[in-house]
């Protein structure tokens, strides 16, 4: 019956307030990760938020480069400067901010098929959901109801 009842009063504890903080500050641990989420959707796939592609190399790109990228290759943003290795996500009072801090953001955008380019695919946040926050509820309300 004691168990029973500490188990009560530990739920009597769990706020929405708690719960949104300690889920918050869990959310803030993942920024990096979701950073690399991202570049990598970029990097990787050379696609935006949605699935779509971010662009394709020119024929005149592909002489430029002799070759090395061939027209219709999709862009990758890996030789547009710091451009990848700058990209950061944010988490905010309600959202997460994805961005870079290279200078020439505003070029790169424009040169681009799709401005949607910062921020994670449904995939990825279902990934996400699925093998961090799912986890760290379980644990999360394991220990804050059992201890």
């Amino acid at each position: 019956m004691q168990a029973y009842q500490n188990l009560i009063n530990n739920s009597k504890k769990l706020t929405k307030s708690k719960v949104k903080k300690d889920l918050f500050n869990f959310i803030r641990q993942l920024e990096g990760g979701l950073a690399v989420i991202n570049t990598d959707t970029i990097f990787k796939k050379s696609e935006d938020t949605q699935g779509d592609p971010i662009g394709f190399y020119s024929r005149a790109t592909q002489e430029i480069t002799g070759g090395r990228k061939k027209e219709g290759d999709p862009f990758d943003l890996r030789e547009s400067g710091t451009f990848l290795d700058s990209l950061y996500a944010k988490v905010q009072n309600d959202s997460i901010l994805f961005d870079t801090t290279d200078s020439k953001k505003n070029k790169v955008l424009k040169n681009l098929l799709s401005q949607d380019i910062f921020g994670l695919q449904d995939d990825d946040l279902n990934d996400l959901l699925e093998q961090k926050l799912a986890p760290f509820m379980v644990i999360y309300y394991t220990q804050e109801l059992l201890k």
